[in-house]
C-alpha cells in the first residue's frame, strides 16, 4: 500500500501549533509522509520533531506577540469592536494566501488529506482540492447552538426564563453587529475562489464543514449541549510533543518546595507579555503569605521580576515543565491558556483565571461554570481579588472534587488512537 500523505497547516500562534504536535509526530512514527505548513517560527520545532517543514510563500507571518505593533489601531478596540477586528483582519484577510500556498504545494506534494486548526481556512482546501479535511479544535467548542450563549462573549449559558430571552436577544445582535460584517468579508473571499457564499458565522464554519473535526477536550468542560453533529469528534487531551530524548538538568523542587506550605503556580503563558496584569499582582497578593509561590514568565523579563521579588518563598524561572511542576501544586493561576488550563486538569489543579483576548474569556468562562475554579472575569484583577480566589478555593473542598472528577474522564481518553482511527477511515 502507498505510503499516505498527511499536510498539517496552522496559523503561526503557540495555542494553535502547539495541541497537533504531538498528533504529528504520532503520524509519522505510524508510517504516514507528514509535512507541515506554518510560520518560520517552528522551523526549529519541526526539525526537532522529524517533520518537513513547508514555510508560507505568499502568506506573512505576524506573530501574536507582535499584533499590536502590526496593528496600532487594535490596542484601542474592546469587546464587539476588538473581537470583529480580529476575525477580518487576523484570520479572514489571511486566508486567501493561506490557500493560495497550500494550492500551489498540491502540485508538488499531492497530500491525501489535510489536519487543520481551527482559525485556517482548511474546509476552503477541502472544498477546491476536493480532499478529506481534519479540523482540529485548539479552543472550546465554538459551534453555536439555541441553548448556549454567543460565542466569542465569555457569557454563561443562561438558567431561567428572563436570563435565556436575554441570551436570545444578545444573540441577535451579536448577528447583527459581529457576523453581519464577518459573514461580508468571508462571503467576498469565497467569491474570489469562485465558491459559493456561507450561510454560517465564523466560528461555525470549521466545525460544521470539516469532513471530520477533533475536538480537543471533552465534553464534561463545555456547557451542556442538545445536539453535537456526529462529525465532530471529542478526543480527549491533545498534548504538546516534547523531545523526551533530550533530558536536562531540572530543579528538585521536592526538597526547594517547603512540604509544610500550600503550592501556588502562577503564568501568563507565552504570548501576554506584561507582567502587570496577572503574574504582579499574584506576586503582590502572596509575597509575604505563607505559600510556596512558582512563577513561570516563558522567557519574558525573569530576571527583572527575580530582582524585584527576591523573597525566600518565591521562585521565578523562564521555564518549568508543567509536567514537573504541576505535580507539587495546590492552585493554578492563569490567564486562561486552553492547553495550560488543560494540563491543570490533567494533574487535578483546580484554577484562579483573568484572561479575556484572543478568546481566553471562553476558556476562563467554561472552568467558572463547571467548577473547577473561579473567573475573575478581567484581564487586570486586583491583588486582594486574587487573594480571596485563592482563599476560597484552597477553603472548599467543591473545586478540589470537580477538578478530581473531570481529571478521571479526561485522562480516559486514548486521544491519539481516537485520532488515528478517524484518519484512518477517511484514508481508507
Amino acid at each position: 500500500m502507498p505510503q499516505k500523505k498527511i499536510l498539517f497547516a496552522c496559523i503561526p500562534a503557540d495555542g494553535h501549533f502547539n495541541p497537533m504536535t504531538e498528533l504529528a509526530v504520532y503520524l509519522k512514527n505510524k508510517g504516514y509522509d507528514v509535512r507541515w505548513y506554518t510560520g518560520k517560527t517552528y522551523e526549529k520545532k519541526l526539525k526537532q520533531m522529524d517533520i518537513t517543514y513547508i514555510p508560507f510563500v505568499k502568506a506573512k507571518e505576524i506573530k501574536i506577540s507582535e499584533l499590536d505593533e502590526a496593528y496600532p489601531e487594535r490596542k484601542k478596540l474592546k469587546g464587539i469592536s476588538h473581537i470583529k477586528f480580529d476575525i477580518i483582519n487576523l484570520f479572514i484577510n489571511r486566508m486567501k494566501d493561506y490557500y493560495e500556498d497550500v494550492a500551489d504545494l498540491f502540485r508538488s506534494f499531492p497530500f491525501d488529506l489535510l489536519v487543520f486548526d481551527n482559525t485556517f481556512p482548511g474546509t476552503i482546501v477541502k472544498d477546491k482540492l476536493k480532499i478529506p479535511a481534519v479540523g482540529i479544535g485548539v479552543v472550546p467548542l465554538a459551534l453555536s447552538a439555541p441553548d448556549i450563549p454567543q460565542y466569542g462573549l465569555g457569557h454563561q449559558p443562561a438558567n431561567n426564563f428572563l436570563s435565556k430571552r436575554k441570551q436570545n436577544f444578545i444573540k441577535l445582535m451579536a448577528e447583527k453587529l459581529i457576523f453581519k460584517e464577518t459573514k461580508l468579508a468571508y462571503n467576498q473571499l469565497l467569491e474570489s475562489l469562485n465558491l459559493p457564499p456561507e450561510d454560517h458565522n465564523i466560528f461555525d464554519i470549521s466545525p460544521l464543514n470539516a469532513t471530520v473535526f477533533l475536538q480537543n477536550g471533552v465534553p464534561e468542560m463545555d456547557y451542556p449541549r442538545n445536539f453535537v453533529p456526529k462529525t465532530i469528534k471529542y478526543v480527549g487531551a491533545l498534548n504538546t510533543w516534547t523531545k523526551k530524548s533530550i533530558v536536562k538538568e531540572e530543579k528538585d523542587w521536592k526538597t526547594l518546595l517547603d512540604p509544610k506550605k500550600k503550592t501556588i503556580l502562577i503564568s501568563q503563558g507565552t504570548v501576554e507579555k506584561n507582567h502587570k496584569k496577572l503574574t504582579i499582582p499574584s506576586l503582590e497578593a502572596f509575597k509575604n503569605e505563607p505559600y510556596n509561590i512558582v512563577v513561570v514568565t516563558g522567557n519574558n523579563d525573569t530576571a527583572s521580576l527575580q530582582h524585584q521579588y527576591p523573597h525566600n518563598n518565591i521562585h521565578i524561572e523562564d521555564f518549568i515543565p508543567f509536567e514537573v511542576i504541576m505535580p507539587f501544586t495546590d492552585v493554578f493561576i492563569t490567564n486562561g491558556g486552553y492547553g495550560s488550563s488543560m494540563i491543570s486538569i490533567k494533574h487535578g489543579i483546580p484554577m484562579v483565571t483573568a484572561g479575556i483576548n484572543e478568546g481566553k474569556n471562553e476558556i476562563c468562562a467554561r472552568i467558572d461554570y463547571c467548577g473547577l475554579g473561579i473567573d475573575l472575569k478581567t484581564e487586570r484583577p486586583r491583588s486582594y481579588s486574587i487573594k480571596e480566589a485563592v482563599s476560597q478555593i484552597l477553603t472548599t473542598d467543591t473545586y478540589k472534587e470537580n477538578v478530581k472528577r473531570l481529571q478521571s474522564i479526561l485522562n480516559s481518553y486514548k486521544t491519539l488512537e481516537i485520532c488515528e482511527k478517524h484518519i484512518e477511515n477517511l484514508l481508507s
